[in-house]
């Protein structure tokens, strides 16, 4: 018992002198700021705890002792209080009912959620979700939100219940507290402008191969009418050589003279016409929006030129060429021209060469496969001295809303807002320099300008925390677990190596993690074990690794930009815990974001540009779009995922992200 008590004090000076330490700046913590020996990883771990019983009075002659009370706080802080928790097999059924069950049949609503969540989790046996959800229906009655949300996730997920997104929306807007809440799944204003634009793009479509037509029939009259001309001009030097060959006042030179006056005439209204039928195929060229003016052979050294005729694109804001498309249809025909035409090597779409397809004005018509909702189109002209020009572009169809309206709010309400909010804290992770992974790119250039940017630009105070082993994960999530209060605002940013086990559970991998050793990682239920035991009122957890959608629980909806000032600031009051993943179950990109991974770059461009209360489900749109189309032009399909943390406390509310100046 002494051993442990030395043990803890040591810990919690250790972790005292961190924070005594916390600048307003970003800070870098690195393993030199871990005294050997200093810790202890099974006591920083979160347990179901059993306190002892208070000693309580009764007037002056009668003392009882209450009834034991059950929390969630780490091991070492359930042994300083006396409490007890299994130290084997904490992941069990029996143990951890034995700990809530009491409580809950005493009709305490946070056990009755915690019983809920048991049954729900399985710990060991199958998932009894029919006693989950009667678990949660107690608990809610009582007015728990986070039972509400943990009902909404059953119906949204259809576990244990018929899929019901209505049923589902329901129990999401009784958790936010908001009465008569407009939040839908897709807005009808969103579905008509997305289909307006794709309307407009068909309509194109149709109206450039009516051009195409157009195109093909003035062709076919130049090329008539070049051939009457041709004929007419073989004519008229057959009667020229016959006049030199007769005497000059014979009656047949003079009848040759008359026929050769008649050609020339003829010749000339001939080329007239030829002409006008250059100008009509030229006129139909600029329809499709080719420049006429570049036509025939290309000096030496000329680069190719690729113009896009259809799709109709536009830039993103991702910096992407895209098109939307109504339904996702099995091809699309590309329409392009390229310049020069001649002397190419080759003509590429999507690896596939179409050097045959091209016409005389350098058009050419590809249909290219479409294989999923981002379909990403590579086109590359290679001349023959190996000049190379590539266009890329996204055919998209997937059905997605547009951008969530902005929240516009005043200066006296974000001084109000940022009053009530309270304190802002961020843990920035970058894991890059592995002993058993392969090397990462990117991950601390990630962490250390998302860490500056939240420091100088929103007011955080910031550790980052790079090439993080298992033990200063652990060390630093025990010690905001411990120490943050009820009124404190934590981001963790997490950039590295994810990986899931076979039972798809996934992890985040620290420096010394071992390669096919799941007990060296740090798996997602001990993150949210930490979380759901933090007194924060606000927590977001953004993952930058591979399978990060592990961690996803319930969709979480956006505020409605009509909601009032008071009913955001009502919001806001309320616990959330949610969860920005660059990914689902699947791996993401290491770059493709200019030194950066294709997810921290368009993170990192939202908090540059963002100048107003910007809450996590706004934050995610703005970075959705730019991922879906950066990593579909780089042939890995990444989409991120935001919802709540599940079972770590969510209430229905937001991350809210304010700048200093705003």
């Amino acid at each position: 018992m002494f051993q442990l008590g030395k043990l803890q004090t040591m810990v919690l000076a250790f972790s005292i002198s961190i924070l005594a330490s916390w600048p307003g700046a970003a800070k870098k913590l690195t393993g030199a700021d871990i005294p050997d020996g200093a810790i202890k990883i099974d006591d920083l771990m979160i347990v179901d705890c059993l306190l002892p019983g208070q000693v309580r009075q009764m007037g002056t002659d009668f003392t009882y002792l209450s009834a034991r009370r059950p929390i969630r706080t780490s091991a070492k802080d359930c042994a300083i209080r006396g409490g007890e928790y299994v130290a084997f097999d904490r992941a069990n059924y029996g143990t951890a009912l034995k700990v809530w069950l009491p409580a809950a049949n005493q009709n305490d609503a946070n056990a009755m959620n915690y019983v809920g969540e048991i049954y729900e989790k399985g710990l060991g046996v199958a998932p009894d979700y029919a006693l989950a959800k009667s678990w949660y229906e107690k608990s809610a009655a009582k007015g728990n939100s986070s039972a509400m949300i943990n009902l909404g996730s059953m119906f949204e997920r259809g576990q244990g219940v018929t899929a019901d997104m209505v049923q589902a929306m329901n129990w999401y807007r009784k958790a936010s507290g908001l009465k008569g809440s407009d939040l839908e799944l897709v807005t009808q204003a969103d579905r008509v402008a997305r289909q307006a634009q794709a309307e407009e793009l068909d309509l194109l479509r149709i109206q450039t191969l009516d051009l195409k037509q157009q195109l093909s029939d003035a062709r076919s009259a130049l090329k008539s009418k070049q051939d009457l001309l041709a004929a007419t001009q073989a004519t008229l030097g057959a009667a020229q050589a016959k006049v030199a060959t007769l005497k000059a006042a014979s009656a047949e030179a003079q009848a040759a003279r008359t026929q050769i006056a008649a050609l020339q005439t003829q010749l000339a209204e001939q080329q007239s016409s030829v002409d006008t039928a250059r100008m009509s195929t030229g006129v139909a060229l600029s329809k499709l929006g080719v420049d006429f003016s570049k036509t025939g052979a290309a000096p030496a050294g000329t680069k190719p030129t690729i113009n896009v005729i259809s799709p109709k694109l536009a830039l993103t804001r991702g910096g992407v060429l895209a098109a939307p498309l109504l339904t996702q249809l099995p091809t699309y025909q590309i329409i392009g021209r390229v310049y020069p035409s001649k002397g190419l090597r080759a003509l590429k779409v999507n690896d596939q060469n179409v050097l045959d397809k091209i016409d005389e004005d350098g058009i050419f018509e590809v249909n290219v496969s479409i294989a999923n909702a981002n379909q990403p189109v590579a086109i590359d002209a290679i001349a023959q001295d190996g000049l190379q020009t590539t266009e890329s572009f996204v055919l998209t169809s997937e059905s997605q809303a547009a951008a969530t309206a902005k929240r516009v709010t005043s200066k006296m309400f974000a001084r109000r807002m940022r009053g009530d909010l309270g304190n802002f804290q961020a843990l920035v992770i970058g894991n890059d320099t592995y002993d058993s992974f392969a090397k990462l790119s990117s991950a601390r250039a990630d962490a250390n300008e998302i860490g500056g940017i939240l420091s100088s630009r929103y007011g955080f105070k910031v550790d980052v925390l790079t090439n993080a082993t298992r033990a200063q994960l652990l060390l630093k999530l025990s010690t905001l677990a411990t120490t943050l209060k009820a009124n404190d605002n934590l981001v963790i940013y997490y950039a590295g190596h994810g990986q899931i086990d076979g039972s798809g559970k996934g992890y985040w991998v620290p420096i010394d993690g071992k390669q096919d050793d799941p007990s060296s990682w740090v798996g997602n239920d001990v993150i949210t074990d930490f979380l759901g035991a933090a007194l924060a009122k606000h927590v977001m957890v953004i993952a930058d690794s591979c399978y990060s959608g592990t961690l996803s629980g319930a969709v979480t909806r956006p505020i409605p930009a009509t909601a009032k000032d008071e009913d955001v600031l009502f919001i806001s009051r309320v616990k959330s815990r949610t969860v920005l993943a660059s990914g689902g179950l699947a791996p993401v990109l290491d770059s493709g974001g200019n030194g950066h991974s294709i997810f921290a770059s368009a993170f990192i461009r939202a908090l540059n540009t963002g100048d107003g209360l910007m809450d996590g489900y706004r934050l995610y749109e703005d970075i959705n779009t730019q991922v879906v189309q950066r990593s579909a032009v780089a042939r890995l399909p990444q989409k991120p995922q935001y919802s709540a943390l599940k079972h770590a406390g969510h209430e229905g509310s937001e991350f809210f992200f304010l700048p200093k100046d705003a």
